[in-house]
C-alpha cells in the first residue's frame, strides 16, 4: 500500500484532534494485517467511495473512548459509553474522514465518505473487510487507538 494514501489519514486525523484538545497524541507503531479485523470495545467505521475505496476504522478500548468524549466535551465527567461520548466519537470520526479525504483532493481524487457506524461491546471482534489493512496505533493522554485503513487501490 502506498504511503501517499495513508498519510492523508495520519494527518487528516491528527489534524482534528488537535482542533478538539486531543493533546499528546504520538504514533506508537504500524502493523500490517490481511484484513480489516478490530478486537477492541469502541469501533467507529467510516466507508470509502470514489477513486478510493475502502474503510477506515477508529479503534479503541472504551475507557479511551470514555476519556476522549470527556475532552470533545470540555471536560465534563463521562463515567458511562451511553449516547453522548458515542456521538462525539462518531464525530470525532466523521471530521478526521473528512479532513482525510479533503487532502486527497489535492492529488487530484474525489472520494466521497459514508456517515460513521459504531460497533461498541465487550469480546466483539468486527470483520469489516477481507483488504489488506495499514493499523496505526497511537497513544495520548487519553489513552490507547488505532486508525485501521484498508483500502482497494
Amino acid at each position: 500500500m502506498d504511503v501517499k494514501y495513508i498519510n492523508p489519514f495520519i494527518a487528516g486525523f491528527l489534524n482534528v484532534c488537535s482542533m478538539l484538545g486531543l493533546a499528546g497524541l504520538q504514533r506508537t507503531g504500524l502493523v500490517k494485517r490481511a484484513k480489516l479485523q478490530t478486537v477492541k470495545d469502541v469501533n467507529v467505521i467510516i466507508g470509502l467511495a470514489g477513486d478510493i475505496k475502502g474503510n477506515v476504522v477508529l479503534s479503541m478500548p472504551e475507557s479511551t473512548a470514555c476519556n476522549i468524549a470527556s475532552t470533545m466535551m470540555g471536560g465534563m465527567p463521562v463515567a458511562q459509553f451511553d449516547l453522548m461520548p458515542k456521538s462525539a466519537l462518531c464525530e470525532l470520526a466523521n471530521m478526521a474522514a473528512g479532513n482525510s479525504v479533503s487532502r486527497f483532493e489535492e492529488l487530484g481524487l474525489l472520494v466521497n465518505i459514508t456517515p460513521p457506524t459504531l460497533v461498541n461491546g465487550k469480546k466483539v471482534i468486527s470483520l469489516v473487510s477481507q483488504v489488506e489493512t495499514l493499523a496505526i496505533q497511537f497513544n495520548g493522554t487519553q489513552g490507547t487507538l488505532e486508525l485501521n485503513v484498508a483500502l482497494e487501490i
